[in-house]
């Protein structure tokens, strides 16, 4: 399954995808009552006294307004986008040995946006810090862009995991 172990396919009440995101978040969601799982891994967290599964598809409990942006430009959404590799030394990496960064740092004024944030590794985003690519001296693999409306189009067909299938029906 790779990467979609930590990831959850979040849709609407009426069962229209939205976005992707962390299993752990999408556990939370269902844990308030704010959504329900409907389909869950065989990959379980335990707490002292229970074990849950963790969601692989949850749904909303109410339906959301249409999605003209598209994604959100989510730590799990960047990651997937940038094929879990470093956009500067262009070597891939575990979802956990990934950091995001700014392309124009915070402290410039640089939004979360999908054109200013990029995957990056440890070692890369430490050498970057709060300077511009060009203080920097590095250079980017790719120019970073947002994902059209489609979850399709941000998620590789390798990374959709097997439990999403029959929820794509309007997204791929």
């Amino acid at each position: 399954m790779g990467t979609c172990a930590a990831t959850t396919l979040k849709l609407d009440a009426s069962y229209r995808p939205l976005e992707i995101i962390d299993s752990i978040e999408a556990f939370v969601l269902c844990l308030v009552g704010k959504a329900t799982a409907v389909e869950t891994y065989k990959k379980e967290i335990r707490t002292v006294n229970k074990s849950f599964q963790l969601p692989a598809v949850i749904v909303l409990q109410k339906v959301v307004a249409f999605m003209v942006k598209g994604p959100r430009p989510s730590r799990v959404n960047i990651l997937m986008r940038d094929d879990y590799c470093c956009q500067y030394c262009n070597k891939k990496f575990p979802h956990s040995d990934l950091t995001l960064d700014h392309i124009i740092p915070k402290s410039r004024g640089g939004q979360n946006t999908w054109e200013n944030l990029v995957a990056a590794c440890t070692k890369c985003n430490q050498k970057k810090g709060s300077k511009t690519l060009f203080e920097s001296g590095l250079t980017l693999k790719r120019k970073p862009t947002a994902p059209r409306h489609k979850i399709s189009q941000l998620v590789k067909k390798e990374q959709i995991a097997d439990l999403w299938l029959n929820y794509l029906w309007n997204s791929t």
